[in-house]
């Protein structure tokens, strides 16, 4: 496996103004080597669908009160499936993302649906095979490809606290999305690590 030293000297040779985020003492997690398990993937698939279109910190407290009531993610993918929507409203989670999120739950339990699948599938066919899952959109497909599988060369236009970031660096328009993805091109293939690097910068 490639070191993280290596990729970021790559990085930087190929976009000089990545030196203002590339903190080599800060260790990208998707460097690692991913857990390929069901209940592995559905926990950080689950995590991503609680995040959708909220504030990092409103998610974290949602999650947090979530994860609570197991023991183990075995456990947590086990008690999704048999959970109530009294129980989720409870913990702050809307009912849509409840739903959501109890329908994976259900398919993994009884071996309607696997998400160690994805492990098999380039990047381009993995999303494809995520966006087909209900409450799965870009951005929470590519959350997962980067946090769970590890993938290191995904990039998330949609993600805001990125734009910010790369509209800050480049000094560019926020809603540029365009340049930003040209730009992105010249961090392939390591896109995923470059993002980590940015919302580390953002502070998020």
């Amino acid at each position: 496996m490639i070191s993280q030293k290596k990729i970021l000297e790559d990085l930087i040779n190929k976009d000089k103004k990545l030196k203002k985020i590339l903190v080599n003492s800060k260790k990208c997690p998707f460097i690692l080597k991913p857990i390929i398990k069901e209940e592995v993937l559905f926990f950080e698939l689950a995590q991503s669908i609680v995040g959708q279109q909220i504030s990092a910190k409103v998610a974290d407290i949602i999650w947090k009160r979530m994860v609570s009531y197991s023991s183990c993610k075995k456990s947590f993918l086990i008690y999704i499936s048999q959970s109530s929507l009294k129980w989720a409203r409870e913990q702050g989670l809307s009912q849509r993302k409840y739903e959501y999120i109890k329908s994976i739950a259900e398919n993994i339990v009884s071996n309607k649906l696997s998400l160690e699948v994805v492990k098999k599938l380039r990047d381009d066919d993995a999303k494809k095979f995520l966006l087909s899952l209900r409450g799965v959109g870009p951005w929470t497909a590519e959350m997962f490809l980067m946090f769970a599988y590890k993938r290191l060369d995904v990039f998330s236009i949609g993600d805001i606290a990125l734009r910010r970031a790369i509209a800050e660096i480049y000094n560019i328009d926020q809603e540029d999305q365009k340049e930003m993805i040209k730009i992105s091109r010249r961090w392939s293939p390591y896109r995923s690590v470059v993002c980590w690097y940015l919302w580390e910068y953002l502070g998020v």
